[in-house]
């Protein structure tokens, strides 16, 4: 036999580490794919100073004018003696015209009645609104009497 020794071949890798980068890899390309595919679809126009103030002045032109016609008077229609007022004396005098009708209101009368009654309706008893007595006073009203059992 000869002293010769046989050819080793080269030392190979566990399989896990061989999966692993597979895996990483397949990672980063898909990564490079979507980054190339951001870059490329990018909106590439800034957005103009000039127009930015421009809009910031309207904005500012059109809220002093709303603020103007909700806290001042001015006329609608001059002829027709039509007025705008501010929002706070309208909702004053609308407040005024409502608590002055409900004082004007004629109260509810005591007893309800039926002017005509359908034929063979029978109206049931009349209900009399009763007073309640006064905070504080003696005499309370009486208690319902219990229905009894026959």
């Amino acid at each position: 036999m000869s002293n010769h020794d046989e050819p080793t071949s080269a030392p190979s890798l566990p399989r896990w580490f061989l999966s692993a980068a597979g895996v990483v890899g397949s990672i980063v390309i898909i990564m490079a794919v979507l980054g190339v595919a951001y870059w490329s679809s990018r909106p590439t126009q800034t957005v103009d100073q000039d127009i930015v103030a421009e809009r910031a002045r309207n904005l500012s032109d059109v809220q002093s004018k709303q603020a103007d016609l909700y806290n001042n008077y001015s006329w609608t229609d001059q002829k027709k003696g039509i007025v705008r007022i501010p929002v706070k004396d309208a909702m004053a005098l609308l407040a005024a015209q409502l608590d002055q009708s409900t004082r004007n209101k004629p109260e509810a009368p005591a007893r309800l009645t039926l002017a005509a009654s359908p034929a063979g309706f029978t109206p049931p008893a009349p209900f009399v609104a009763t007073p309640a007595p006064a905070a504080g006073s003696a005499s309370a009203a009486p208690a319902p009497a219990a229905a009894s059992a026959h």
